[in-house]
């Protein structure tokens, strides 16, 4: 593994930082499964904080004469590292997340997150502290969190400096163990989707997940979805992905040309005199000095006012199109 680059990993912060990827460049696989698990770092504030510790990452990673020497007069001073109140932070809300998650069956692992950088603590001590609360859990409250702060507690007693210099491992060895760490991670989450997420619909009637599933896939919103990406696939397999853009952005109506018509009652076919004609019929039929009474006048004039800024959003569209097309004759 050769050494790393500052630019490159600012660009992987950039391109996949939510998910870890420039700490799995430098080589810092704990910290992006922890990124990956905690959405980039705690709902993105690791994710930023990333920006001003990322070139001590990487010295870290090159284990630079620099990085050397500073942490060697850091182990000097300091029997134990330092309290970090972001890490301690970071302990605990991993362990109530992992504790929730696998609740009453393994017993949250602290030392995964306390291991990054140049920290090191045992398993055991964490795992005896994350016990000891276990007489106070009951059924209706767990009190899992008791076992994170205890948990946190014991590792940060126990730490010790991490003096061994970065062991350099293969990348597919590195893939594998990630990996296996992210499908343990995401079965756990289906798991808990499966057999315990549920929720309450507007009539107080509590529905399963699993069952909810099943019923939405069977929706008609899900059928037209599904259609809409065949469709779109299709198309793409025809015609290309610069038509399927171009087909993408028109379906979108950025000009606000669709929604205008809508609103005309017309179709995307209209000509310029049907517009108008339509126009005209509406605003007549809708004009507020023809009603009396004060809820069906303010009603009108509501549906006037949009009719009329549908009426001059397309005329506008239409005239720069004749403008463009006049131009484009002349210059032909």
């Amino acid at each position: 593994m050769g050494e790393k680059s500052i630019v490159l990993a600012y660009l992987f912060w950039g391109i996949g930082g939510w998910f870890g990827l420039h700490h799995f460049y430098l080589g810092r696989d704990r910290q992006a499964f922890v990124w990956w698990c905690l959405l980039a770092g705690y709902g993105g504030v690791g994710w930023f904080n990333d920006i001003f510790s990322i070139p001590r990452y990487v010295e870290e990673a090159n284990f630079s004469a620099k990085y050397v020497e500073g942490l060697a007069e850091e182990m000097r001073k300091n029997a134990k590292p330092k309290f970090s109140l972001y890490r301690s932070l970071g302990q605990l809300a991993f362990g109530n997340l992992l504790a929730w998650l696998i609740y009453r069956a393994i017993p949250e692992d602290e030392s995964l997150l306390g291991n990054i950088g140049r920290e090191e603590g045992e398993f055991r001590w964490p795992l005896i502290g994350s016990y000891l609360p276990y007489v106070l859990y009951t059924e209706e409250n767990p009190r899992y969190y008791l076992s994170s702060i205890t948990a946190a507690c014991f590792f940060r007693y126990f730490v010790k400096w991490n003096r061994k210099p970065p062991i350099r491992r293969h990348i597919c060895r590195r893939l594998f163990v990630i990996g296996s760490c992210v499908l343990l991670y995401s079965s756990l989450w289906a798991s808990n989707l499966y057999f315990n997420a549920s929720f309450t619909n507007e009539h107080g009637e509590t529905i399963k997940f699993r069952d909810s599933v099943k019923n939405m896939l069977n929706s008609p919103v899900w059928a037209e979805l599904k259609d809409n990406m065949q469709k779109l696939w299709e198309f793409y397999w025809m015609y290309g992905w610069n038509r399927l853009w171009d087909e993408i952005v028109r379906s979108l109506d950025p000009q606000g040309e669709k929604s205008a018509l809508h609103v005309l009652d017309l179709p995307d076919s209209a000509t310029q005199q049907e517009i108008t004609k339509r126009w005209r019929e509406l605003s007549r039929k809708y004009h507020p000095d023809k009603y009396d009474i004060l809820e069906e006048k303010i009603e009108a004039q509501k549906t006037f006012l949009e009719i009329q800024e549908a009426y001059e959003k397309i005329s506008v569209i239409h005239s720069k199109r004749k403008s463009q097309s006049s131009k484009s004759r002349e210059s032909a």
